[in-house]
């Protein structure tokens, strides 16, 4: 997100309200002092809408969570995972399992897995793997907030 931009723009919205009062030197130096004093401000609401923004994305997520992150000063949502990737070696693949699925399925699975560098076994294995036991519903957030 640039926060700085978003912040310029409601300035320039402010200053441009007070140019409606006319040339008045009185209404300049009230705009300016309002822009300048409503920046920090401008600023704590872009990050308290990014932090809704995080709360509203996680609570509709299956697994994981959405956190704003700063960044050189600027926020961003970034997901992290509630499981560390599980690894497994090749005694630990014992039991067999045969699978009947549509051929347009296989084929996502080996794209997939071919996108991640994996065999398709390897990719299924860990993708079930991080979906199994960690189910859980999604909850949407319908309220307003008042501060």
């Amino acid at each position: 997100m640039n926060t700085e931009a978003i912040a310029a723009k409601l300035e320039d919205h402010l200053v441009a309200q007070g140019r409606l009062a006319g040339d008045d030197p009185v209404v300049e130096r009230v705009v300016d002092a309002m822009v300048a004093s409503l920046g920090p401000a401008l600023r704590q609401a872009v990050l308290e809408i990014a932090e809704q923004a995080a709360t509203e994305i996680g609570a509709q997520l299956t697994s994981g969570r959405v956190e704003v992150v700063l960044s050189e000063g600027e926020p961003s949502l970034a997901y992290r995972s509630d499981v560390a990737e599980q690894s497994f070696s090749a005694d630990d693949l014992e039991a067999r399992m045969t699978v009947r699925l549509p051929t347009n399925l296989k084929a996502a699975l080996e794209e997939a897995a071919d996108d991640a560098g994996d065999s398709v076994n390897s990719y299924v294995i860990k993708t079930l793997a991080t979906g199994a036991g960690r189910m859980r519903r999604g909850r949407m957030i319908r309220e307003t907030f008042e501060t």
